[in-house]
């Protein structure tokens, strides 16, 4: 497929710009996965994608934002599941999707390493959370609220600055007016589930 081929490589183009032995951990994945069979997937599209042409309207890389609109015919949206719905928040959990790009339905043991990109609806709580997997955010819209302990206050971060989240550390996101479009990369431990992490403060956020 060309399309997905032209896209992992716009993204792979787009973290060129980021000196982080992070990212460059991340491109090494790309560099050993692209190239494999990708596993047939049924393209699919949920409510959440209705915010995507807002946010790749903001998103100042054409090639990459060419790339993304593209190859949008065949992905595969999908939501994460593993979190149960009353912890999570009906709120994110209907207002999100997540779409891999290498990884997607490959065994565990063929290719541990998920690349994709993530949408969420604007003023959505991504509430406190944490997972065994190492894992990049690479924001393309923003600004947008971070934190990475539970009841912190959110930090604004703009677009193209990423997050690195370490194994177990905990984070969460606040998005803006904007909706939030992001690359992912888990970079191990992709079989291993999040889990939620309780905060007093989230209904303020939520109201």
């Amino acid at each position: 497929m060309s399309e997905i081929s032209a896209l992992i490589a716009e993204i792979d183009r787009y973290l060129q710009r980021f000196d982080s032995g992070n990212i460059a951990r991340v491109r090494e994945g790309i560099a050993k996965w692209r190239s494999g069979a990708r596993n047939p997937v049924v393209p699919q599209l949920l409510s959440a994608c209705a915010h995507l042409d807002a946010a790749l309207q903001r998103i100042d890389v054409a090639p990459l934002a060419t790339a993304i609109r593209n190859a949008m015919p065949l992905l595969r949206w999908v939501t994460y599941s593993a979190y149960p719905r009353d912890e999570i928040g009906a709120t994110f959990a209907d207002g999100h999707a997540f779409a891999s790009i290498i990884g997607e339905g490959a065994p565990v043991t063929a290719v541990d390493f998920d690349l994709g990109l993530f949408v969420i609806a604007p003023r959505t709580l991504y509430r406190d959370h944490r997972h065994a997997a190492p894992e990049l955010y690479a924001p393309l819209t923003g600004p947008h609220g971070w934190r990475f302990k539970p009841g912190d206050p959110f930090v604004l971060k703009a677009a193209h600055v990423p997050v690195w989240n370490e194994p177990f550390a905990p984070h969460a996101t606040l998005v803006g007016d904007v909706p939030f479009l992001c690359i992912f990369c888990w970079t191990s431990d992709v079989n291993e589930t999040a889990e939620v992490i309780t905060s007093a403060d989230w209904e303020q956020y939520e109201a």
